[in-house]
């Protein structure tokens, strides 16, 4: 029977030790927004559920000087996906940090992060979705101390940014194409599972 802990390769479980865990075969990571403040992401054989509460999990194992490499992701479970597939990134365990905001990023996460890890390169692992694509948007706007609000209709995203309006096709839409248009550049190196899977985690259940 399937399950998270003999589905993972071990040497993401052993780099993950410290900040997952484990219950029975399921994964129990927390989401800290205060000492006081927590929820979890549970990740069972047959269930996957991710928080919303403005926390963030965090593991890195160097000093944040060090990080060269943030990693974000709305769960922690694609984090480890990612890494089961693209393990090589381990290699430089001082150097990398990997960050999972729930379900619904802020701002005020993303302010945090860049204060903490200000020499790092920022990776997005969002899905492969509109909801994905507009995340990555919204964090490059975010680092950069600016926003937009982004509306999807006929077909369309619509945007408002810096009191301008622009459209872009859903179906080209993407943070590359979304720089384009406004005209700005963040640096920010983005990751999508292969083929038509969502997520990591998805790309990792159907083809492990």
């Amino acid at each position: 029977m399937y399950s998270p802990t003999t589905s993972v390769s071990k040497s993401v479980l052993d780099f993950f030790e410290k900040y997952v865990k484990i219950r029975d075969e399921d994964f129990l990571f927390s989401f800290q927004k205060s000492k006081e403040n927590g929820q979890l992401e549970y990740w069972s054989a047959d269930l996957h559920l991710v928080p919303s509460s403005g926390g963030i999990w965090l593991a890195s194992n160097g000093f944040p000087v060090q990080v060269r490499h943030l990693f974000l992701s709305h769960s922690a479970a694609d984090i480890l996906c990612f890494c089961h597939h693209f393990p090589s990134w381990l290699r430089i365990s001082d150097s990398v940090a990997f960050v999972a905001l729930g379900l619904k990023a802020s701002y005020s996460q993303i302010d945090q992060l860049k204060r903490q890890f200000f020499n790092a390169k920022v990776h997005t692992l969002f899905d492969a979705g509109i909801t994905g694509r507009v995340t990555d948007c919204k964090v490059a706007l975010w680092i950069k101390g600016t926003n937009a609000t982004f509306i999807a209709a006929d077909e369309l995203i619509h945007i408002n940014y810096s009191r301008n309006r622009f459209r872009i096709p859903i179906d080209v839409f993407s943070l590359s194409r979304f720089e384009k248009t406004i005209g700005i550049r963040s640096g920010i190196r983005t990751h999508k599972p292969k083929g038509d899977f969502n997520s990591f985690y998805e790309f990792f259940i159907n083809t492990r």
